[in-house]
């Protein structure tokens, strides 16, 4: 099996690379064909009807749909080309990309003190929680289902940062154990209120996968670590990491200093 650490391009334009089981399982089965809908020179992203897959260069975020390779650069690519998906391997341009090596993307199991960690350090999550409905936030505390309606697709961008706080809450309520079906469920409901990439990293969400940075932040508390996941995106960790205070609340003990009552 190629080794992606090298990572440089193998006969036939064939490039290593790394990425969870449900991508390898993409695309060892059926072919599927699709367009770019996000292209730079450390990420591509294209839609196989309605599922979004990504090709990383070196030091991208990782994130749970995506292939990550240690390719200085992409290749470049422009938005509407075409993609194939077929024998294990994803192909946008001249370029072909395979799963060789499997990786994680799941929380570990929370306890009481990832609370009192992250109490403590008392990050400043304003950035997010000051674009988001106080009352949606709340509910979502509480795990109540009817909060999604009003955080999916809130804000800008590619992530918006209601799905941010939607996708943190997800993987970190599966993390303590909390009956997360019921918010699942409204998830799943309203996916198609966001961008293609946002409903599908909300749909590894569910499934308990989120990127390295929120995984080693939210289960140390240390404060790299949390320093390091606030400068995910423009909102996109601080989302993240409020979506997991919310779900920490009633898992354990009292509320967190700043976050909604």
């Amino acid at each position: 099996m190629p080794d992606p650490s090298s990572s440089s391009p193998l006969p036939s334009g064939r490039v290593a690379g790394a990425g969870g089981t449900a991508l390898r399982t993409l695309l060892d089965g059926p072919a599927a064909s699709g367009t770019v809908v996000h292209a730079g020179a450390q990420a591509v992203y294209a839609d196989l009807g309605g599922r979004v897959v990504g090709v990383l260069a070196r030091g991208a975020v990782h994130v749970p749909c995506a292939i990550a390779t240690t390719l200085p650069s992409l290749p470049e690519i422009t938005v509407g080309a075409p993609v194939t998906a077929a024998g294990g391997m994803l192909t946008v341009g001249a370029m072909s990309v395979g799963v060789d090596r499997l990786v994680g993307f799941a929380l570990p199991a929370l306890d009481a003190a990832a609370t009192e960690r992250l109490r403590v350090l008392d990050p400043d999550l304003s950035p997010a929680r000051d674009q988001l409905p106080v009352s949606a936030l709340e509910r979502l505390a509480a795990g109540d289902p009817d909060a999604v309606p009003a955080l999916v697709g809130r804000g800008d961008g590619l992530t918006p940062v209601g799905d941010d706080v939607l996708a943190g809450w997800l993987v970190t309520a599966r993390a303590t154990g909390r009956d997360h079906a019921p918010v699942t469920a409204a998830v799943r409901a309203h996916l198609h209120r966001t961008t293609s990439l946002s409903a599908t990293l909300l749909l590894h969400a569910a499934d308990g996968e989120a990127i390295a940075p929120f995984r080693t932040a939210v289960a140390s508390g240390d404060a790299d670590a949390v320093a390091g996941l606030l400068a995910v995106g423009h909102t996109s960790g601080a989302g993240m990491l409020l979506g997991a205070t919310l779900a920490l609340l009633q898992s354990h003990s009292e509320p967190l200093e700043g976050s909604p009552r």
